[in-house]
C-alpha cells in the first residue's frame, strides 16, 4: 500500500481541486478520506515520548547509537562530519559509504581519531570507542550483506560483575529491489540473532523495509526497534527532504533498555540518521523488555 502520508496528501488535494472545480458533494468524500488516513498517519508514523532524566542505576551502562545511510550526498561532506560530531555516539554506523572506504581507512581514522575503526567492503564502516574484539561478514541471501562486530563495553566505573562483557552488533544493509521479497534477508539475520544465544544483541541497518512488514516478525520474536520503543517524532528516514517511508532503524534484545530514539534531520544524504540511547542492562534484569 502507498505511504500512509502520500494517501491523506492527495485526498487532500484532490479535495481542494474538486471544490475549485466546484465538484461539492465529491469534495465532501475526499474531504472525509483525508480526514480519515490523516488521523490514520498520524497514529502510525507520528510518536511522542518524553525521555526519562531519573538518576541511572549503576548495573546500567549508557551507550548511544547512531545508525546513519549516506549513500546519496546531498551536501558536502562536511556536514556528514559535523553531524557525526554534534551527536557524539558511543557507537556510530555507516552503510553505502564505499566512497570512502576505496583503498583504506585513513578517512575515518584522521576525522575520528578517538574511535576504533572497522571498514568492510560493501560500503560497511562501524566507529566504536567499545574496544572491537572480532568481525566477520556475509549475505543475507540474495538480497543483502551485514558485517557483525564483537564489542566489549569496558572501562566504564559504573559496571558491575554481573554486566555481560560482550555484546553482537550486526550491521545490515538490504537491497532496494522491488521485484524481490525481503523475507529470506530478514529471516536469516533473525537466525543469526537467535544464534548469538545469551549476549546482549545490536541491530542497525538499512532493511528497505518498512516497519511494519511482517517479514520483521522473525526479527521481533526476539528484538524490539528502538523507535517503536521510545521514539519522539515522524518515524520516516527515507528519502529526505520528504520523507514517506521507515526504512532505517537501530533494534535491541531484551538486554537493552531504550531510554530514548530520534530520527534526525539533516541535509547531507537522503536517509535520515536514527541516534538511540540505550541502556544496557545486567544480567538480573536480562529478561526485562522494559523501554
Amino acid at each position: 500500500m502507498s505511504p500512509l502520508i502520500l494517501l491523506s496528501v492527495g485526498a487532500a488535494f484532490l479535495f481542494g481541486l474538486t471544490i475549485w472545480i466546484r465538484w461539492y458533494r465529491v469534495a465532501l468524500i475526499w474531504l472525509i478520506l483525508s480526514l480519515l488516513t490523516g488521523i490514520w498517519c498520524y497514529q502510525k508514523q507520528f510518536q511522542t515520548y518524553a525521555t526519562t532524566t531519573q538518576a541511572l542505576d549503576n548495573n546500567l551502562v549508557p551507550i548511544r547509537v547512531l545508525f546513519w545511510n549516506v549513500g546519496d550526498r546531498l551536501w558536502s561532506i562536511k556536514n556528514m562530519v559535523q553531524e557525526v560530531k554534534r551527536i557524539d555516539a558511543d557507537v556510530v554506523a555507516f552503510v553505502e559509504a564505499e566512497s570512502y572506504t576505496q583503498g583504506s581507512q585513513d578517512f575515518w581514522k584522521k576525522t575520528f581519531p578517538e574511535y576504533d575503526c572497522q571498514v568492510e567492503q560493501g560500503g560497511f564502516v562501524l566507529l566504536s570507542r567499545l574496544r572491537c574484539l572480532s568481525s566477520d561478514s556475509g549475505s543475507l541471501g540474495r538480497m543483502g550483506r551485514y558485517l557483525k562486530i564483537s564489542l566489549v563495553p569496558e572501562g566504564s566505573p559504573s559496571f558491575a560483575s554481573d554486566v555481560p562483557k560482550m555484546m553482537t552488533a550486526w550491521l545490515v544493509d538490504i537491497n532496494s529491489d522491488v521485484f524481490r521479497s525481503r523475507k529470506q534477508a530478514l529471516q536469516l539475520l533473525a537466525d543469526q540473532v537467535q544464534e548469538n544465544g545469551e549476549k546482549p544483541a545490536l541491530v542497525l541497518g538499512d532493511f528497505n523495509t518498512p516497519g511494519d512488514s511482517v517479514h520483521f516478525e522473525p526479527l521481533r520474536k526476539q528484538c524490539r526497534n528502538t523507535f517503536e520503543a521510545a521514539g519522539d517524532g515522524y518515524n520516516a528516514t527515507w528519502p529526505l527532504p520528504l520523507p514517506v517511508l521507515d526504512l532505517d532503524g537501530i533494534w535491541v534484545n531484551s538486554f537493552w533498555q531504550v531510554r530514548s530514539c530520534e530520527n534526525r534531520w539533516t541535509w547531507y544524504s537522503d536517509h535520515r540518521p536514527v541516534v538511540a540511547e540505550l541502556l544496557l542492562q545486567s544480567g538480573q534484569s536480562q529478561g526485562s523488555s522494559s523501554r
